[in-house]
């Protein structure tokens, strides 16, 4: 057992040091109203999750750089910033990536 979990202890150091906004990599960015933005890349798209709220899956737009949309939901990622909206198409949401969730 024990030479099972040291044969494994590389593959988790591996895991834990994947490139952020790669396929299943997240970036966490603190919005202006206070709330944190958890975006997980996937290869066709990202899962947007806001809070404690249910995660969104949001499909990529093609040729438009880092931008997201799904069913009313829009997410654009452009360097250290994010900007959302939800369903109800308000103000658009203004959140700076921090490097760990708070």
């Amino acid at each position: 057992m024990r030479k099972a979990l040291l044969a494994a202890m590389p593959l988790l150091v591996l895991a834990a040091c994947q490139t952020v906004g790669g396929p299943g990599g997240s970036s966490y960015f603190d919005c202006r109203d206070g709330r944190m933005l958890k975006v997980t890349y996937m290869r066709n798209g990202a899962m947007m999750q806001v809070g404690n709220d249910r995660a969104v899956m949001l499909d990529a737009v093609p040729g438009v750089g880092s931008t997201y949309e799904r069913n009313g939901y829009r997410l654009q990622v452009a360097g250290d910033t994010a900007t959302w909206n939800g369903l109800t198409r308000e103000t658009p949401h203004v959140c700076s990536r921090v490097a760990v969730p708070r």
